[in-house]
């Protein structure tokens, strides 16, 4: 018997982030979907469950979630507004 071909479909990132924003507050989102949303890496959010400094994440059993609201919290607490991109740079 053929095996069946796997129809599974990879969402692109743009899928990922629109979703990430049409989420309630309160949803808990899988990795890929909270790093499109905050335009970071799975990978950096992998790091940072393991060294600290990234959102707050929620496991159950083995399964990481992050709740929309920490990761918005946690870009609200580490990002700043810049009015021109000379701000911030040193002369030394």
């Amino acid at each position: 018997m053929p095996k069946r071909a796997r129809t599974t479909q990879v969402a692109s990132t743009a899928d990922l982030r629109a979703e990430f924003w049409q989420a309630p507050d309160e949803a808990l989102l899988d990795r890929k979907t909270a790093a499109a949303g905050m335009g970071y890496t799975v990978g950096w959010l992998e790091w940072t469950a393991t060294h600290g400094g990234g959102p707050i994440l929620t496991k159950i059993g083995r399964t990481v979630r992050y709740r929309k609201a920490d990761v918005l919290a946690w870009l609200e607490a580490n990002s700043r507004r810049v009015e021109r991109t000379s701000e911030g740079v040193e002369r030394g």
